[in-house]
Order: C-alpha cells, then sequence, then structure tokens
C-alpha cells in the first residue's frame, strides 16, 4: 500500500490534535487512513466516534467501534478481513505494509 505525502501529513495530525473542529474535518476526509486514526484517536467525542461506526469503509467502522467512547453497538463478526483487525500504526502503513489493499 501506498501511502502519498499529503495523506501521510493528515493521518499524523489526527494522531497529534486534540482540537475537536479539526478532528471533525478530519473524519469527513477522503482518506479512509485518515478517518480511521480519527476513530482511534481518544479526544475524538462520541458524536464523530458514532458517525465513525458507520463508515462504508470496514477499517474505519470496526476502529470507531472499537474505540471506547463509542455507544453505537454492531454485530462485530461482519469484521473478519486482516487488514481490517490490523492494529499496525497508519502512520506506518507505508513501510510496514505492503500487502494490503
Amino acid at each position: 500500500m501506498t501511502i502519498s505525502t499529503d495523506e501521510h501529513e493528515l493521518i499524523m495530525k489526527a494522531q497529534r490534535t486534540n482540537n475537536i473542529e479539526q478532528l471533525r474535518k478530519l473524519s469527513r476526509n477522503q482518506y479512509s487512513n485518515v478517518r480511521r486514526v480519527v476513530a482511534k484517536n481518544n479526544k475524538t467525542p462520541k458524536e464523530i466516534i458514532n458517525n465513525l461506526a458507520y463508515d462504508p469503509v470496514q477499517n474505519v467502522s470496526y476502529a470507531a467501534l472499537m474505540n471506547y467512547s463509542c455507544t453505537v453497538k454492531r454485530d462485530m463478526s461482519l469484521f473478519i478481513n486482516k487488514c481490517v483487525l490490523c492494529s499496525k500504526n497508519e502512520a506506518t502503513y507505508k513501510t510496514e505494509c505492503r500487502k494490503c489493499s
């Protein structure tokens, strides 16, 4: 998997920020990896986490459902793809993960 420089910068921002407006904007980003980081960020408000629990990309919705702030309940058995269950840091996908698409 190749990650563009722009996407990598957004991932780093999503990991580091605790600004609610930035998290809200990043939660709607075109890159699923950025949205997944927002879903994993412990500073992301419950409202945003709950919205991400219904993201069409399983990597994102699974990460949101695993966030302690999430109040949405979904059948977790739907998430069986190894890439969805992967715990690698999104910022290191560029160097660590070459098999997932």
